[in-house]
C-alpha cells in the first residue's frame, strides 16, 4: 500500500554528496513529528520524506492484519515511487526504528546508515500489558471526549489514531527482540535513547550498541521515549555529526 509522504516545501537544491533521507515515524504518530528535521535536512541539501505509515496520520487504514512484513511492504512500495537516490539514509523513531533496521538487514545495497531513536531492543510485558488495557479502557473514553486543541500535539495525535491499529502494534510487536539475537547489518547504525524510556529501555540499548560492531550511542539525560520533542537542537546536531562523516 502506497504511504502518505511528508517533505519539506520550498525552493530545493540538492547537493550531490548529500544521500536522500526517509524518516519513520513510532506507533501512535505520524510522519508530522520530523517537521524540524525535514526543515533542517533541506536546509542541509538532503531530499528529505516522512512516512505516515498505515492507519497513522494521512495514510489509509485497510483494517487488514498489520505486522512487520506488512509494514515493510508498505514502506518499499512507496520508496519505489519516490525516485530515490540510493543508497539512502533512514531516520527511525521506536517502530520506526526498527522497521529501518529490518530494512537495512535485508536491502544492505539501498541503506547507507541508520539513525535509530528509541530502538525497542525488546519489549517490557508490563508494558505491553499496561498498553492493553489502556486501549481497552481508557484510551475509547478520551476519544469521545473530543478533547482536541487543548492537548499537546502527541498526545493528540495519538488520540487520533484508530484503535485497530494500535491493537495491530501490540498484537504483532510484542515478540521484537534485538537484544537476544544479532543484528546482521553492513552499514552504520546510530543509536540514541532516553535515560529514563519505559518503552525502549536504555539498558537494553546499550546492549544492542556493544553487540553492533561499528554502532554508535547517544544517551539523553532525564529524558524518556520522545525526547527529540523538547530537545529537536540536540537531536539535529547529533544527526549532523553522523551525516558528515
Amino acid at each position: 500500500m502506497k504511504l502518505h509522504v511528508r517533505t519539506f516545501q520550498s525552493d530545493f537544491k540538492q547537493t550531490e554528496s548529500h544521500p536522500d533521507v526517509v524518516l519513520i515515524h513510532g506507533t501512535g504518530s505520524s510522519g508530522e513529528m520530523w517537521n524540524k528535521q525535514l526543515e533542517f535536512l533541506h536546509r542541509r541539501g538532503h531530499r528529505a520524506y516522512a512516512l505516515d505509515l498505515r492507519g497513522h496520520g494521512l495514510s489509509e487504514e485497510p483494517f487488514d492484519t498489520t505486522d512487520l512484513e506488512v509494514h515493510i511492504a508498505d514502506v518499499m512500495e512507496t520508496l519505489e515511487l519516490l525516485d530515490l537516490k540510493f543508497p539512502i539514509v533512514f531516520i527511525g523513531h521506536s517502530l520506526g526504528a526498527i522497521l529501518s533496521v529490518t530494512i537495512a538487514e535485508r536491502h544492505p545495497e539501498l541503506v547507507q546508515r541508520v539513525f535509530a531513536a528509541s530502538l525497542p531492543g525488546r519489549v517490557l510485558k508490563p508494558m505491553e500489558v499496561a498498553f492493553r488495557w489502556f486501549l481497552k479502557g481508557a484510551f475509547p473514553k478520551l476519544q469521545t471526549l473530543e478533547l482536541g486543541k487543548r492537548l499537546a500535539w502527541r498526545e493528540r495525535t495519538l488520540l487520533e489514531t484508530k484503535v485497530h491499529t494500535l491493537e495491530q502494534i501490540v498484537e504483532n510487536f510484542g515478540g521484537v527482540n534485538f537484544v537476544d539475537r544479532k543484528i546482521n547489518v553492513s552499514c552504520p547504525v546510530h543509536l540514541s535513547v532516553g535515560r529514563f524510556d519505559p518503552v525502549a529501555p536504555c539498558v537494553y540499548v546499550e546492549h544492542i550498541h556493544k553487540a553492533l560492531p561499528g554502532s554508535t550511542l547517544k544517551i539523553y539525560e532525564w529524558s524518556g521515549h520522545n525526547f527529540m520533542d523538547l530537545q529537536y537542537d540536540s537531536f539535529n546536531k547529533w544527526l549532523q555529526q553522523h551525516l558528515d562523516e
